[in-house]
């Protein structure tokens, strides 16, 4: 965790950083975030996740900070030693001074950001695959909106995790919709690679759009349509994508194994090209 971190155009200790109570972020939620993957002290496709954190702050009509984000977050980088690390980045609609559901439209965001020092995953863990569990997604209907107010996806993934899984994915009426924390990909029978089409369902992942190109770079297969519960018990692969897990094969769904993970599949070239853009930093 950070011993530096970013608030309202000031750097300061981490133990010293205080917001209001009446801050609508703490409230309600009211408030957006990014977190920016970092290797070797560089942002990975920083312009992507600067461009998500524009268009959610207008979709929630969220006055927009005038802070130049690039020498801000090198900055913070700099000052938290750097290496790998993710970035956090946070703003809430402000602090109007009283709870009230109201939406002020004429107060000062808060912004601030600070630095995880949480590993990425090694060759090793992805070989192993994860663990998944199918989960009824009762979230609301504005999935496509990356906002702080977690709490439907923790509750899901703390579901998954409580049945032995280490993710949820999420369900609606039989077909998946995402991960509680993730998008995700098969690899259909006849060999094609499919995603969910992005809709107010779903996160539209910045990590979700490189594999995307990746793939169309390698002239890969694929498709995006919906996919149903079924055929991801009779996919060739299944692999989950973010920020913090990069491209991370399933190994098993509610127990049953799926997949191969035998060194000829689509995830061995998406990985490793997913690499050597790290590598090119």
């Amino acid at each position: 965790m950070s011993t530096v971190v970013f608030l309202n155009g000031d750097y300061c200790p981490a133990n010293d950083a205080k917001i209001s109570i009446f801050d609508r972020g703490i409230l309600f939620g009211d408030s957006i975030y990014e977190v920016i993957p970092v290797y070797k002290s560089k942002p990975f496709f920083l312009d992507l996740h600067l461009d998500r954190l524009e268009s959610n702050l207008k979709k929630l009509k969220i006055n927009k900070p005038s802070y130049d984000w690039v020498a801000t977050l090198d900055q913070l980088i700099q000052l938290n030693g750097g290496g790998n690390l993710q970035l956090y980045v946070q703003i809430t609609r402000g602090n109007p001074g009283i709870r009230k559901h109201d939406i002020p439209y004429d107060i000062k965001p808060t912004c601030f950001a600070f630095t995880l020092h949480n590993p990425f995953p090694t060759i090793e863990n992805k070989h192993q695959g994860l663990h998944a569990k199918l989960v009824e997604d009762l979230r609301w209907l504005r999935c496509d909106i990356k906002t702080t107010s977690l709490l439907g996806n923790i509750l899901l993934h703390e579901e998954a995790l409580s049945a032995g899984a280490d993710v949820a994915l999420l369900t609606r009426h039989g077909f998946l919709t995402e991960g509680s924390a993730t998008n995700f990909f098969i690899v259909d029978k006849q060999g094609v690679i499919k995603t969910p089409p992005l809709s107010n369902l779903c996160l539209p992942g910045i990590t979700r759009h490189i594999t995307i190109e990746l793939i169309r770079q390698l002239k890969l297969p694929f498709i995006e349509e919906p996919i149903s519960v079924q055929s991801l018990f009779n996919a060739k692969e299944v692999w989950i994508t973010s920020t913090t897990k990069e491209i991370f094969p399933i190994a098993s769904i509610d127990g049953i194994p799926v997949g191969r993970n035998d060194g000829s599949s689509y995830w061995e070239q998406l990985n490793h090209a997913y690499q050597l853009l790290i590598k090119r930093l």
